[in-house]
């Protein structure tokens, strides 16, 4: 889904939040297995990406012919789910009790029980200018504006085994922007049958009033081409409520941060405030975990992303029957998820081929390329240069300490930014982001020094009305107004800004 809002922080966060689940095309379960469903735990941790230099296992240029396919003795199956920074998608000959693998490959493929399809990524490059850059009477860049960074933007396909058709599933962007710390995101959450769960965000300063944080949930069915509309809206409203408080009660916590006594109540934001985000597909002990993410709308100086946040987890429950969530799965497919153990994002479908077409999907599937997946997170980097590996290195911790903090997980944030620093110690975002992330977890004097230090590292106009925002507030929470106010106008002076002349205003 791409919510009216379209603002996101973690969704992201988790998932990026969050997710295609699947409607239609949901597993049979001919066979009830004992119910999956566990009770509500607390938030899910998200597993940080692996780093965009982790190695793909070498994989055969060609394999040994295969035999003639006997007909299964029970269901086919396709079960797909991240290894490392690889996807894996292995074909299943699933009984009522167990399963036995027909074929692997290191792709991610799914179906809509005939049709088979290899997901991939497709990327676009588009070059950032500064917001200097002024536009002409046409409201084209002025021809001298050259790009001082270049970016990916991340996309997707999906194309046919049988037949090599394609189907766009996100069209990358291609015109360049304007603006600076640009950071875009595309990342797979999970899936059942031909419907796939992805999260798409976008960061950074984009010459408007302040940063920007936007993002969404997305549910595509490969098999009609089509996004499916608002899967989340009414399946929120559906799941128990036992599940709906625990994330209900968290973002009751940031709204009473921000306003107080005029805060909602935990049961006014379940009931009237708060929707599902979206839910990451995941696999703990062998066992399917939903991990849900919620959202309620708020300001921007009560959150970045203009919404408050909570997560719960669960397993495959009834209310989620509409997204192919509901199970229990048959004997043999949960026993081939036990030999899995553990994963971050996971997607099943079930095949109905017989005869010829099932030998000609299985060949193809043997076929189906293995390439190695682009990163999730895309950031900006010098145009016409070259990073070193320990700079990309802590670019990649960069953006895993941002997802840390935009979930709230304020102390496993502010551990990577230290490794960040660590690896590039000029990484000048690396230390405004510590220190925005201790500022969030009430250690003052550690957020000042951070902000401080960040200030001589980046010349940017933008980044410093940003750094001098943030040694305002902690002068706000620090009880000295007068140096909160000294940090406000010379933001201001960098950079107009309606919520920094806000917060001049509210100083008393």
């Amino acid at each position: 889904m791409v919510p009216a809002r379209a603002r996101l922080a973690v969704r992201f966060a988790s998932w990026s939040t969050t997710l295609a689940l699947v409607g239609c095309g949901g597993p049979a379960a001919p066979t009830p297995a004992p119910s999956t469903t566990k009770a509500v735990e607390a938030p899910a941790t998200k597993q940080p990406p692996a780093p965009a230099d982790a190695k793909t296992p070498a994989i055969a240029d060609a394999k040994a012919p295969t035999p003639a396919p006997a007909a299964p003795a029970g269901e086919d199956w396709l079960l797909w789910f991240a290894r490392g920074d690889q996807w894996v998608t292995r074909w299943i000959d699933a009984t009522a009790s167990e399963s036995t693998l027909v074929a692997e490959r290191e792709a991610l493929v799914l179906s809509d029980g005939t049709k088979l399809w290899r997901i991939e990524r497709k990327d676009g490059e588009v070059g950032v200018l500064s917001c200097e850059c002024l536009m002409d009477d046409e409201g084209d860049p002025s021809p001298d504006c050259k790009p001082h960074s270049r970016l990916t933007s991340p996309g997707l396909r999906a194309v046919e085994l049988v037949g090599g058709a394609e189907v766009i599933v996100r069209e990358p962007m291609t015109e360049d922007v304007n603006g600076d710390g640009i950071e875009r995101s595309l990342e797979i959450v999970g899936g059942v049958g031909a419907r796939l769960f992805y999260a798409w965000g976008e960061s950074g300063y984009l010459c408007g009033a302040h940063g920007l944080i936007e993002g969404g949930n997305v549910v595509f069915d490969v098999a009609t081409g089509k996004l499916v509309e608002d899967p989340f809206t009414a399946l929120g409203r559906a799941l128990p409520v036992e599940l709906r408080e625990p994330p209900g009660a968290e973002i009751q916590a940031r709204l009473q941060e921000c306003d107080g006594d005029e805060a909602p109540t935990v049961r006014q934001v379940v009931d009237e405030q708060m929707d599902l985000a979206g839910v990451q597909v995941g696999l703990v002990g062998g066992v399917p975990e939903l991990a849900w993410s919620f959202a309620a709308e708020t300001y921007y100086a009560c959150s970045p992303d203009y919404e408050a946040h909570g997560t719960a987890k669960s397993g495959l429950v009834a209310a989620a029957a509409p997204l192919g969530l509901d199970g229990p799965l048959p004997g043999g497919v949960a026993q081939a998820l036990a030999s899995v153990g553990a994963t971050t994002t996971l997607g099943w479908a079930r095949l109905s081929l017989e005869g010829e077409a099932r030998k000609a999907a299985l060949a193809a599937f043997e076929r189906a390329p293995e390439p190695k997946w682009p990163p999730t997170y895309a950031t900006e980097r010098p145009a016409g240069s070259t990073d070193s590996e320990a700079r990309r290195q802590a670019r990649t911790k960069l953006d895993e300490g941002r997802r840390l903090t935009r979930a709230g997980d304020y102390a496993t944030a502010i551990t990577t930014f230290d490794a960040a620093i660590e690896l590039d110690a000029a990484l000048a975002r690396a230390w405004s982001e510590r220190g925005y992330a201790k500022l969030l977890a009430g250690d003052l004097p550690g957020a000042r020094a951070d902000l401080e230090a960040a200030l001589p590292l980046d010349e940017g106009a933008a980044y410093r009305a940003a750094v001098h925002y943030n040694l305002g507030q902690v002068a706000e929470r620090s009880g000295d107004p007068k140096a909160a106010k000294t940090a406000y106008e010379t933001s201001l002076a960098l950079r107009d800004n309606e919520t920094v002349r806000k917060a001049l205003a509210g100083l008393r």
